[in-house]
């Protein structure tokens, strides 16, 4: 008996060792370590999708799509960097390499490689996303297994050439601009910020030293008449102008097949810009265009290039 005992003692404490320390394939596993990458380092990425490649570099702190020289949009290649900078594996997800049910096969997937100069820093697959919509099904190069990734960013990267461009039309600091020129309909005018009295004066107030007190002035918006404009209906023209986005860029134009616009405005600040809007084609919801800070022709929404054309009419007064 006490043989028995002791036997089973023995069988007892090796059962305990062995729930301790058996690695299970859905518990226990090493995932691989992954070191994060300078995010300046990064001197070109390749996107490519089934026969779709897109490649970006850098060149002076811009991202250029090549090789049409394109520039990119910043802030879609910067969350593309932060990924493949801080990439990371939270779980083993399959090692079976049935990579279909994963869209990690040769068309579904996303082949993401990270180069500094010739080198290349970082490759990756990057699948479909997982059921939690918290997680990214990836595969690392030369490693078979399927990985939950920290996070949910397939759609960051499943991109075309398209939605990678820098869409930027103008862009400038609306409170700057002091004074715009409108040409329309084979017609000028002017608007200037210029500052007047503020109505109460103070021109021979004087401080304790004696000193005279500058009168208090403010901004006003005028036309070449010298008659007052709504600060609303300025800030409303600028506000539009001063983000304005392109819709689409036409295949193959230059600024110089553009004809005879319709509207042209130059704004003068701390610099100065530029844009005309030319007539749209029959049965066409976007106007072409063309701006100082764009190299290429662009085209703008119809219910902007609206906007635009018609904010600073004059109102007829309806007779009673």
């Amino acid at each position: 008996m006490k043989k028995e005992y002791i036997l089973l003692a023995v069988i007892f404490v090796a059962l305990l060792l062995y729930l301790a320390f058996h690695q299970s394939d859905n518990v226990h596993y090493q995932l691989p370590e992954i070191s994060k990458i300078p995010p300046k380092t990064i001197s070109k990425i390749e996107l490519t999708k089934d026969a779709d490649k897109i490649t970006l570099t850098r060149k002076d702190d811009k991202w250029l799509m090549i090789p049409e020289q394109y520039p990119a949009d910043s802030g879609l290649v910067n969350q593309i960097i932060d990924i493949i900078t801080n990439l990371s594996v939270t779980a083993l997800v399959s090692e079976s390499e049935n990579y279909l049910r994963y869209e990690l096969d040769e068309k579904n997937r996303i082949h993401v490689r990270a180069f500094m100069g010739d080198d290349i820093k970082r490759e990756f697959y990057i699948g479909k996303t997982a059921p939690s919509f918290n997680h990214t099904f990836i595969r690392l190069e030369k490693d078979p297994r399927v990985y939950h990734a920290g996070e949910n960013f397939r759609a960051k990267f499943d991109q075309t050439a398209d939605k990678l461009r820098d869409k930027t039309a103008l862009s400038f600091n609306m409170n700057d601009i002091q004074e715009i020129m409108i040409e329309k309909e084979k017609k000028q005018i002017t608007f200037m910020k210029k500052q007047i009295p503020a109505g109460i004066n103070t021109s021979k107030a004087k401080t304790p030293n004696q000193k005279e007190v500058s009168p208090e002035t403010k901004p006003v918006w005028q036309d070449n008449s010298g008659n007052n404009i709504e600060d609303l209906k300025i800030n409303s023209f600028l506000s539009t102008l001063s983000g304005l986005r392109c819709k689409n860029y036409p295949a193959d134009k230059k600024k110089e097949d553009l004809k005879n616009p319709i509207f042209t405005a130059k704004l003068k600040g701390t610099k100065e810009y530029s844009i005309s809007i030319f007539a749209a084609e029959k049965n066409k919801e976007e106007y072409p265009a063309a701006s100082s800070q764009n190299e290429y022709p662009f085209t703008i929404e119809k219910t902007t290039a609206d906007s635009i054309l018609t904010a600073l009419d004059k109102k007829e007064e309806k007779k009673p």
